[in-house]
């Protein structure tokens, strides 16, 4: 049992000693306990969050990424078009729940598109792709979902959830 085992360490110091539980994690179970969410990509092959003393979530961190209202949403950047222009053919495409302009500069808009299902969608992806084409793309990044996000929305504070 480890408690923040790489608290304090430098990147190379992190480094070794992920190594290292990596590999006895091969022949032992290796638990350990952290609020550094990059500790728990880094080094775990399960995850158990904890709130109040009760398990409120438990699975691989891809299975709990998934569960992050990012998980599967698209960004896209494009140059010389209107945000208003981006937004509009964007919830064209189908199975889009909502768009949220991220940046809009004077030559280019970063947009990112959220499916209606989350998780990964090589449809939905494609789709987004399409709906872009013609436009000067500069970018298009499907997102795996965040672990820091996931975590904040199981565990928000009583009174955050009573004044929403």
């Amino acid at each position: 049992m480890l408690d923040e085992p790489t608290d304090g360490l430098d990147p190379n110091q992190k480094h070794e000693v992920r190594t290292l539980i990596r590999k006895m994690g091969e022949t032992k179970a290796i638990i350990f306990s952290t609020h550094i969410l990059e500790e728990v990509d880094a080094a775990c092959t399960r995850a158990i969050i904890i709130d109040r003393g009760r398990i409120v979530a438990n699975g691989t961190p891809a299975e709990l990424r998934a569960r992050s209202e990012l998980a599967g949403a698209v960004t896209v950047q494009v140059r010389n078009v209107a945000a208003a222009a981006v937004s509009s053919r964007l919830y064209q495409v189908p199975g889009v729940k909502r768009v949220h302009i991220l940046e809009e500069k004077q030559d280019f808009v970063r947009a990112r598109v959220f499916p209606k299902q989350p998780g990964v969608n090589g449809a939905f992806t494609r789709a987004v792709g399409e709906a872009v084409q013609g436009w000067t793309l500069e970018e298009l990044r499907v997102e795996e979902g965040r672990l820091d996000e996931v975590f904040r929305s199981i565990t928000l504070p009583d009174t955050v959830r009573e004044a929403a």
